[in-house]
């Protein structure tokens, strides 16, 4: 399986929305002045936030200037170092970041006894976002992860597939995974570890379709 190291995928890159907006939507690299409007979006003092870290692992709750500084400043030393990009912004068309994808290859990362469920994520990608709640609904996230998964992962990677993980309760991000191709396979008891508690959590995957996909 490729690694991301041969990639240089800063961007921009124009999502295809579904008509439900006239305003342009893309995916570019992280920037410093991202860190204002990160912490604005996953802030104590956003209230809207609370399901992003309701239904994400990978976030400091609560979230801080200094957790934004340290994430940002930590994607534009891999960008520079290893010259890829595989963390995007999800940005406006006043270029304002609005939410974030990436595709990050999966490490000992969940807990599973199934010998089967350990073959399938040992080397595999794991596609994570989020966005800020004003601008959900509008096919935003699909629209990205369908661009991520098809012409990164498949295209530019040659993965077979990617998974999606997401948990039981969180139904807004199992319609996304629906929608951008994933299906569903299996539930994963105790899978994630988030706030001291395990968690259950249900599996996607996203195949490449070869008839396609050079």
């Amino acid at each position: 399986m490729n690694s991301l190291l041969n990639i240089n995928s800063k961007g921009p890159f124009e999502l295809n929305l579904p008509k439900k907006t006239t305003e342009k939507f893309h995916l570019s690299a992280l920037k410093l002045t991202d860190i204002p409007q990160i912490v604005s979006i996953l802030g104590p003092t956003n209230i809207n936030s609370i399901d992003i870290h309701e239904n994400t692992t990978s976030l400091p709750n609560p979230y801080t200037l200094s957790d934004a500084e340290w994430f940002v400043n930590k994607c534009i030393i891999e960008y520079t170092k290893t010259l890829q990009c595989n963390i995007w912004a999800i940005r406006n068309s006043n270029e304002e970041f609005i939410g974030c994808i990436g595709i990050h290859q999966i490490n000992e990362k969940y807990t599973t006894e199934d010998d089967q469920d350990k073959n399938l994520f040992n080397g595999s990608y794991e596609i994570g976002y989020y966005i800020s709640s004003e601008y959900r609904g509008l096919g935003i996230v699909g629209s990205a992860v369908n661009f991520v998964c098809n012409e990164i992962a498949f295209k530019e990677l040659h993965l077979n597939h990617v998974i999606g993980m997401a948990f039981v309760n969180n139904e807004q991000s199992h319609n996304v995974l629906r929608r951008s191709g994933f299906k569903f396979i299996k539930l994963i008891k105790n899978a994630l570890k988030k706030d001291d508690k395990m968690r259950d959590a249900y599996l996607f995957i996203k195949e490449r379709e070869v008839n396609k996909i050079q």
